[in-house]
């Protein structure tokens, strides 16, 4: 059981093709940041394959297929269904969709939360503020992903570390539960599994027998985490207040690295 790299990217070469689209009720907010991203694209090696714009959550959605898009700027503040309803829309089709939020405040960052966006830009931006987006849009699609080598009883496996929703053990076997509702059982100890998934901080045990990747925790109620998937894990009455503080302070420094 050991810890590797998977690569992940939209093509199979250095070169990407993006489609974005831009979900905002200002037009000159449109115009403005649709001048930005064209720039970037213009003196850059990556192709624009198109960029297409919404005046509303509503006519984005009417439109939107998985997979349609690679990045959404998404206002936050719009009549009707605002951004972060339109992205849960979104996030329940297309898991791998970056969105960034543009907003006029950065109150409106830990409502955005529970979408897990990949990115906020305040209002008004600058060319600065969109090409950083831009650049680290492409270190997420050229990057190595983290992956967990798996031994189950008749074969091995390899998985990116952001798909594993959680690590139970289940009497004599360890289940790797997967974001998409798949369970890998496997051959290794639960004290193997926790070594394993230690060096991760996204990993966080929880309770007696039970690994959690906080980033798939949809909502932390007394004493329970809940996933995205809707299960519901306890959290160990000793230590509780030092799981807690681990996940809050882990929820602070994804805000912060999003925003600063």
């Amino acid at each position: 059981m050991t810890l590797t790299e998977h690569t992940q990217g939209i093509t199979g070469n250095r070169e990407l093709e993006l489609n974005i689209a831009v979900v905002d009720d200002a037009l000159s907010d449109v115009f403005r940041l649709k001048s930005f991203v064209e720039s970037w694209f213009a003196a850059s090696e990556h192709k624009l394959t198109g960029i297409m714009t919404f005046a509303s959550g509503e006519e984005m959605l009417r439109a939107f297929e998985p997979k349609m898009f690679q990045i959404v700027f998404m206002d936050i503040i719009m009549k009707e269904i605002n951004g972060v309803e339109t992205a849960k829309i979104l996030r329940d089709y297309d898991t791998e969709l970056l969105i960034v939020f543009t907003t006029t405040s950065r109150e409106y960052a830990f409502d955005a939360f529970p979408v897990h966006p990949f990115d906020y830009v305040l209002k008004p931006y600058s060319k600065k503020d969109v090409s950083k987006v831009l650049d680290e849009a492409l270190r997420f699609f050229t990057a190595s992903d983290p992956a967990v080598r798996i031994k189950s009883a008749r074969s091995e496996c390899t998985i990116p570390l952001r798909l594993i929703s959680s690590v139970v053990s289940n009497n004599h076997t360890v289940e790797i539960r997967l974001t998409d509702g798949k369970t890998i059982s496997s051959t290794m100890t639960f004290r193997q599994a926790e070594k394993l998934f230690a060096v991760d901080s996204r990993f966080l045990l929880c309770n007696r027998g039970i690994i959690v990747n906080m980033s798939e925790i949809s909502a932390q109620e007394e004493g329970v985490f809940i996933m995205k998937n809707g299960t519901r894990y306890p959290i160990r009455v000793t230590g509780q207040s030092k799981i807690k503080a681990a996940f809050s302070q882990y929820l602070i420094q994804k805000l912060k690295g999003s925003i600063e």
